[in-house]
């Protein structure tokens, strides 16, 4: 028998063999019941009730302990169902997870908040790092999760890595900007620009200079920084510099006066959760992994 039969077969006895006030309280036919208890005796070459008349009055010695079997699977079953429904609720411990400000402005803002409240009884503890630090700290033990940006070079024997959210680089302007009108933006659009880009502990710095130099593009770089809004508003405020940011701002944090274009042949910008490959990982661990990968696939 499946988990239902099991479940037909002992509300048999629980009212006291009496079929149709079983079958009423299953919402399934009298019929369905008999047949259902016929069908398993012959399949299977037992009796597990007795009969008088063809009328059900009892369980036989087999029946009797396949009754005890049955209630022993059923309270297994439902138990089994209950720690599957409460393990969130169960789950404690601590994590410490690694996200640079950018990402954890951009992508995180809502999920992060939600994330800890759910879990009161698991410490979640944030260290806003840099993607080169973050690197080097995963590595070394100090971050048991780390966002970063993909490619992110890590050996496949000791990190694994799992892809959350893919967008791309675009050129934000202010209005006024002579390349404001475009409906797109060429890399050669960028030669001798006057532009603010992420500092060098910033993975994005490095993906522009390599595609700068891939489209042998030459921008005038007057600014360097670790904040994006920093970057904006200088855009906002001076007609002459553009800055090139993940394009997901523009669509969370809409400034008046700052045009967002998209740029042909972008820079993809791929999010990626890191972790060390090992033999065991906490709960806390793999459940708060698992809670991000559910979060990121239901987008």
């Amino acid at each position: 028998m499946d988990i239902k039969q099991l479940r037909y077969f002992t509300a048999i006895i629980k009212h006291n063999y009496n079929l149709s006030h079983a079958a009423n309280m299953l919402y399934v036919s009298q019929p369905t019941l008999s047949m259902m208890v016929n069908e398993f005796e012959k399949k299977e070459g037992v009796k597990l009730f007795q009969r008088e008349r063809s009328r059900i009055t009892g369980l036989t010695y087999v029946g009797e302990r396949y009754y005890e079997d049955a209630l022993s699977v059923l309270s297994l079953y439902d138990e089994m169902f209950t720690h599957l429904h409460d393990s969130q609720a169960e789950s404690e411990g601590s994590i410490t997870i690694g996200i640079p400000p950018l990402v954890l402005a951009v992508v995180f803002s809502t999920i992060m908040p939600e994330l800890i409240l759910k879990n009161p009884k698991i410490t979640i503890d944030v260290k806003e790092i840099g993607a080169y630090q973050l690197k080097d700290e995963l590595l070394l033990g100090n971050v048991d999760l780390a966002v970063l940006l993909a490619p992110a070079g890590f050996n496949s024997h000791l990190v694994e890595t799992y892809d959350i959210q893919q967008s791309e680089l675009a050129a934000f302007f202010s209005s006024e900007h002579p390349l404001a009108k475009k409906k797109a933006i060429q890399w050669q659009d960028f030669n001798n620009q006057n532009l603010a880009i992420f500092d060098n502990s910033f993975m994005i710095h490095h993906l522009l200079s390599e595609a700068f130099g891939r489209q042998q593009v030459h921008p005038n770089i007057i600014l360097t920084s670790g904040s994006w809004d920093y970057m904006l508003n200088a855009t906002r405020i001076n007609k002459e510099i553009a800055t090139i940011l993940p394009k997901p701002i523009h669509e969370l944090y809409h400034v008046e006066g700052v045009t967002c274009c998209p740029i042909e042949k972008p820079v993809v910008w791929q999010v990626i959760l890191a972790r060390l490959k090992k033999k065991n990982y906490s709960h806390a661990e793999s459940f708060i992994l698992d809670s991000l990968l559910s979060t990121f696939n239901q987008k």
